[in-house]
């Protein structure tokens, strides 16, 4: 959203503006619904959800928003030191506020509704035309009253397309949805059951959804899913466009013959003029796979040349949607989903659970949610008939009311599923643990994702002795301590390059998101792809993307960095032959000597740039040494160079250009190095690069890699253990203990005999070698210790602390690699506590 003025804004949403001193200069361009997740001029909007956002208002005011807008008699619980916008609803004013950009973008509009498959639909579609278009897709599933708003005010101006979700759950609701989209074209990818019971009947239900489509514009159409009589014909009476179907039509693009293959389903792709390749899409889902191909129709229809969608879905991977596979160590699959009662969503979500059994496996049903809120028995019969029709071999449920009318309809008398029903989760947990063989796949379902979460991941975490764990809510605290030192017009990137240091990219992309970070770095290409498939829709820099890379960044709405002259060649030969400009960030050297143009070259740069169609919105260079207070010198030389391209950049006519020069370090000690955005990396996980910046800034551990003990020895005077026998006893009583965590596991043989972990607080010292897989400790002085402990090697849990700090000074090295040397056989675990 571009930048407005604040009287402009209270103009737009019909309100009333109480000011709190001058705001003629005030504007805005970001909206936030969250007090801790601003960015730089935000305009809080205090909503009433879970949370009563009109609780937030003085802390939102407080940590830098430029003005509230509250509800009219509501009564604030603090005085608030900022202007507020009153009016009757702030969803209904966020609304008009997003129907008013609505109205300023050029951009064709496509709305994509439907019962199921809408993300994956939206996703591909994305990709199938961001190849040669600047595209924007809305994030996630932000499909509702609230995040459709979101996303449209995400919209950048300049967008050719933009591809919305939106969803209905009750009467009048899509309506709402339309002010805002004003679509262009709509695709609708089927008409299921979920939120039937809504609606009352299935016509209902459907004339809802295509309320999207009654005021489409001349030229206009709508896009099925399948052909299905019904619908189509209330289709065409709701939108008086044309109506097509995808599959159908001679003039888009078909996918057929759908087999199996290990990689996923191979099918046959034919184009209206006849041309047929083979391709393979990495999902198992037949329902997936029919989203994708809704998407090539729809892109058909955009204006999409057919043979080049063949190249663009050759090397494309389906977004995840809600549904995770983790194999256990023991070779069992645990899958956990969000599923709905709607009998399409749960028979898709089995199918796609059973092809991945192996050759003597067994499929089996977590009914995760005990389902206590309304549902209706109907459609609790209805979760039966599916495990009984999808041949589910084992049903597991709880003792409530609801799981036993499911379970009632399963004929297991009869050869039907097996049912059993257990008093409460963690005993159902106990017993699917107990009877999974190498082949079988457990399935978790539930309509609420806290549930799925819930058992699944215990399932699998029970089988990983080495975790390492990773607070979300330490993360969220410290990009707020960020926030709060470089103030709300800085920009933060959070650098979650190296699988986000070793924990994982797209669970640490969402979390920061989710507070409010602006920017997200990666060193790669494939990393930012990563990304991008999981949904992930922020802006993505690339670090060291390569030369060949540039239409692959750009078909994934990457930002490449210009770090040399080679990579600048590429990126304007690039926007030559797709006849765009690209947004580039360009990298100056200004002392480092790793990557980046020297000085004189980056001006030289800037000079091409400026006539070659490219679009700079960044401008950087990396300080080397701003951790250490004996070099401060290097790094204010390091900041002149720099501010002299930036001088250089703004004789030629640059503006709006992200400066950005500090790291975690940089950012800490050099305030005038803060400029317009700062990369956070190790500082998100509450790890001080130096001592120099710990004293300077409170930060919050989120990080602890925890072992456990797995094999206890008494040691006799003259015994030794490990190689080389580095540990001898020397007296009785010596006793230790084995470590399932080796060098492979981010535990470095530096380590051996030198460092000490801990166990239930109590310091063990390393006992002889660290090998591959394991290590000893000493517990002699430890008389408690015993089989099953949770051993913290580094970093913070359960209420203790061995700081990941002191342990890489320990071993010799830095927190960056202990981080990103925890090795792949090690369990990811994230709290939230």
């Amino acid at each position: 959203m571009d930048r407005i003025p604040l009287g402009m804004l209270v103009s737009i949403v019909e309100g009333e503006l109480l000011a709190a001193g001058d705001d003629d200069d005030l504007s805005i361009n970001s909206v936030a619904i969250h007090s801790e997740r601003l960015q730089s001029d935000s305009v809080f909007f205090a909503l009433r959800g879970r949370l009563d956002g009109h609780q937030f208002v003085s802390r939102a005011l407080a940590g830098g928003a430029v003005a509230a807008v509250v509800s009219a008699g509501f009564r604030l619980p603090d005085p608030v030191s900022g202007p507020l916008i009153v009016v009757p609803d702030p969803l209904a004013a966020l609304q008009r506020l997003a129907a008013w950009w609505r109205s300023r973008l050029a951009a064709t509009v496509v709305a994509v509704i439907g019962s199921n498959g809408k993300t994956v639909t939206k996703d591909a579609l994305v990709h199938a035309i961001g190849a040669t278009r600047h595209v924007y897709g809305s994030s996630g599933s932000y499909n509702s009253q609230l995040g459709v708003a979101l996303a449209m005010l995400d919209c950048p101006p300049d967008a050719e397309i933009a591809v919305f979700e939106a969803a209905a759950t009750r009467t009048g609701e899509m309506e709402r949805l339309r002010r805002m989209v004003r679509p262009d074209m709509a695709v609708l990818t089927n008409l299921g059951t979920r939120h039937l019971q809504n609606f009352g009947d299935r016509e209902s239900y459907a004339r809802e959804l295509l309320s999207m489509v009654t005021e489409l514009p001349a030229g206009g159409s709508v896009l099925l899913g399948a052909d299905d009589a019904e619908l189509r014909g209330w289709a065409e009476a709701s939108a008086g466009v044309p109506v097509v179907v995808a599959g159908e039509s001679p003039e888009l693009p078909r996918l057929s013959q759908p087999t199996h293959v290990r990689q996923g389903l191979l099918v046959t792709a034919t184009l209206p003029d006849g041309l047929s390749r083979d391709l393979v899409l990495p999902t198992p889902s037949r329902e997936v796979l029919g989203d994708i191909g809704l998407a090539m129709s729809a892109a058909t229809l955009l204006g999409a040349e057919p043979r080049s969608l063949l190249d663009t879905f050759a090397d494309y991977t389906p977004t995840s949607t809600r549904m995770e596979m983790w194999r256990r160590a023991d070779g069992a699959t645990v899958v956990g989903d969000v599923a709905t009662i709607d009998p399409l969503a749960l028979s898709s979500a089995i199918r796609t659970a059973r092809t991945l059994l192996g050759a003597t496996g067994r499929l089996f049903v977590l009914l995760a949610d005990p389902f206590d809120r309304e549902v209706a028995e109907e459609d609790l019969r209805r979760v039966g008939s599916i495990l009984l029709a999808e041949r589910v071999d084992v049903v597991c449920g709880l003792q409530a009311k609801a799981h036993e009318a499911v379970t009632a309809g399963l004929g297991t008398e009869t050869g039907g599923p097996r049912a059993r029903l257990f008093a409460d989760t963690d005993r159902m947990r106990e017993f699917v643990a107990t009877e999974l063989t190498p082949d079988d796949v457990a399935f978790v379902y539930a309509v609420r994702e806290t549930l799925v979460t819930g058992v699944w991941r215990r399932l699998v975490e029970n089988t990983a002795p080495t975790r390492m764990f990773v607070d979300l809510a330490a993360v969220r605290s410290n990009v707020a301590a960020f926030r709060q030192m470089v103030g709300s017009h800085t920009r933060l990137m959070g650098v979650v390059k190296a699988d986000a240091y070793g924990t994982n990219p797209v669970s640490l992309a969402h979390c920061l998101r989710e507070t409010g970070v602006d920017w997200l770095g990666v060193a790669t290409t494939d990393e930012g792809i990563t990304l991008r498939r999981a949904r992930v829709q922020m802006p993505i820099l690339v670090f060291l993307g390569l030369p060949e890379e540039i239409e692959k960044m750009v078909r994934h709405g990457l930002t490449p960095l210009v770090y040399s002259q080679e990579v600048l060649d590429a990126v304007v030969s690039t926007a030559g032959r797709l006849g765009r400009p690209i947004e580039v960030h360009l990298e100056v050297d200004s002392g480092m000597h790793r990557t980046g143009l020297h000085p004189d070259l980056a001006i030289d740069a800037l000079k091409r740039i400026s006539g070659s169609g490219l679009r700079l919105t960044g401008l950087m260079t990396h300080l080397g040494c701003a951790d250490d207070p004996k070099d401060d010198g290097l790094t204010q030389e390091q900041l002149d160079k720099f501010q002299k391209v930036w001088a250089a950049a703004s004789e030629l006519g640059f503006r709006n250009v992200l400066r950005h020069a500090a790291a975690t370090a940089g950012t800490v000690r050099f305030p005038e190095a803060r400029l317009d955005m700062v990369r956070i990396g190790l500082g998100l996980y509450g790890i001080h690069p130096s001592a120099a910046t710990a004293s300077m800034v409170s930060l919050t551990p989120a990080i602890g890699l925890v072992s456990r003990i797995v094999e206890i020895h008494d040691m006799e005077p003259g015994d030794w253990a490990g190689y080389g026998g580095r540990y001898r006893a020397t007296v009785p009583g010596r006793r230790i203990a084995l470590i399932p965590a080796g060098y492979y596991d981010s535990v470095p043989r530096s380590f051996s005999n030198v460092g000490f972990v801990l166990v239930n607080g109590r310091r063990c010292n390393i006992a002889g070698s660290v090998s591959m897989d394991s290590m000893a400790i000493d517990i002699s002085e430890h008389p408690d210790a015993h089989l099953g402990n949770d051993v913290l090697v580094f970093g913070q849990y359960a209420g203790f602390s061995l700081p990941i700090e002191q342990a890489a000074e320990a071993m010799g090295t830095v927190p960056h690699e202990l981080l990103t040397g925890v090795g792949p056989r090690v369990q990811r675990v994230f709290t939230q506590h």
